[in-house]
């Protein structure tokens, strides 16, 4: 049976902490987590971008949610105004198109009444005209009531009178804060500004809150593999800091608690990209059709999502990208093998999934310019596409052999065991701690 946490609760924390882009074999340069291990292993991500907090947060796949990818197809979706767009439209001839972006974007964030959208919106380099047939996918925290349909984490913390920190995805953050990340991102280039200011707070907050969890999303590894790639100087340095951050952040609870418990989990690895194609140019630019009057594709980075409006371009195009060596086409199989088989196609009619270590650009994240160095989003089997799990449970011991690959939906389970809590009759994971 699982220890009830409510009946000693007060001297005890979990740290739920997510090395975002931490891959598996990084965890070799980081002594102190290495130290405190009692159980490793490799962590293999859910399909898609969005999906990994879904996984994470209640134990489901894509295909339970419908939660994959940032953006999804959503005539009249209530994201983007339709009216800003035709404002844009107007303007773009006017104004440099760079401008003209951040100033839609800020003015989204400024505006907008969802707060992931306030956090997380952007204009980027999608065309105008896409805008009012797409819609962001999220449109709560993962913290806040009803995020899903089924309980997350979250929801059972507040059921069950938990107190809770969190310092994730899309976090409430101070004025002088956001006002210092934004300066360390575009005048200082400094990529680990955020995450310091991150465990200074949560230093001072566990001294003065207490919680009883506490969920904390380092990203500096993910920042430094996309600018310099995963097996540059300056990740080694990135991952000599994150370990030192989570030794610090150990040390202020060892200090505060008499029973601290640790699921440091990377969210997904880190890919070397190697090469990079123009998508529209080699493929799509030729072809006799136009979007989005007879088709509409969105560029991420490591795949190309479409949706089709007259049968000759679904089949011209589907031609054209089975031809293709550097990418291929999800077939039935591959939607089920990554639970991916929608009941709509808001994600798509079709998903064209680039090989590892190759990337769209342009894409609808980045213009133009120098590829990033380093990439996740690949299929999930792809060995450096996966991270490392971490988990410090003293008194407790592991189902699962030291090494073994887990699916990003096992850590939900593992982390409720963890800290005492009924696991959800929805989830689709395992804990790897005995009973």
């Amino acid at each position: 049976m699982t220890a009830d946490f409510r009946k000693d609760g007060s001297d005890r924390l979990t740290l739920f902490m997510i090395l975002d882009g931490f891959r598996h074999d990084f965890l070799e340069a980081a002594p102190y987590l290495k130290s405190i291990a009692g159980w490793h292993g490799k962590i293999r991500e859910t399909f898609g971008f969005i999906s990994t907090r879904p996984a994470m947060c209640a134990g489901v796949y894509p295909e339970q949610t419908n939660l994959c990818f940032e953006y999804r197809f959503a005539p009249h979706g209530s994201t983007f105004n339709p009216w800003l767009f035709h404002l844009l439209g107007w303007a773009d001839p006017i104004l440099p198109n760079r401008f003209l972006r951040l100033a839609a974007t800020a003015w989204l964030r400024m505006t907008h009444r969802e707060p992931v959208a306030r956090r997380t919106a952007m204009i980027g380099h999608m065309p105008f005209s896409h805008f009012p047939l797409m819609d962001l996918a999220e449109n709560r925290l993962q913290t806040e009531p009803e995020y899903l349909s089924i309980p997350t984490i979250y929801d059972l913390l507040r059921s069950h009178g938990q107190k809770h920190l969190y310092y994730g995805f899309a976090r409430p953050e101070r004025r002088f804060e956001t006002m210092k990340r934004v300066y360390s991102w575009f005048v200082s280039g400094d990529l680990f500004e955020s995450d310091r200011t991150m465990v200074d707070r949560c230093n001072r907050e566990l001294r003065g809150e207490r919680p009883n969890f506490a969920h904390l999303h380092f990203s500096a590894c993910d920042w430094i593999g996309h600018r310099f790639g995963p097996d540059s100087p300056q990740m080694e340095e990135a991952i000599q800091t994150v370990d030192s951050w989570v030794k610090e952040v150990h040390e202020q609870a060892l200090g505060s608690y008499g029973d601290v418990r640790i699921l440091a989990t990377a969210d997904h690895g880190m890919v070397n990209v190697r090469e990079h194609y123009d998508i529209g140019q080699e493929l799509l630019d030729p072809l006799p059709f136009s979007e989005p009057d007879d088709y509409l594709c969105f560029r991420d980075s490591t795949m190309a999502r479409f949706w089709f409006f007259r049968p000759r371009a679904e089949d011209e195009i589907r031609k054209r990208l089975e031809k293709v060596s550097w990418g291929r086409v999800m077939d039935e199989e591959m939607q089920k093998k990554h639970h991916i088989c929608f009941a709509d196609n808001s994600n798509g009619d079709l998903i064209f999934l680039l090989e590892p270590g190759a990337v769209l650009l342009p894409n609808y994240y980045q213009a133009a310019g120098t590829p990033p160095k380093g990439m996740h989003g690949y299929a999930p089997e792809a060995p450096d596409n996966q991270g490392a799990i971490v988990i410090h449970a003293p008194h407790r011991s592991f189902v699962a052999p030291q090494g073994t690959t887990l699916d990003l939906v096992d850590v939900f389970p593992t982390l409720v065991d963890m800290h005492g809590l009924p696991l959800p009759h929805e989830s689709m994971g395992s804990s790897v701690l005995t009973q």
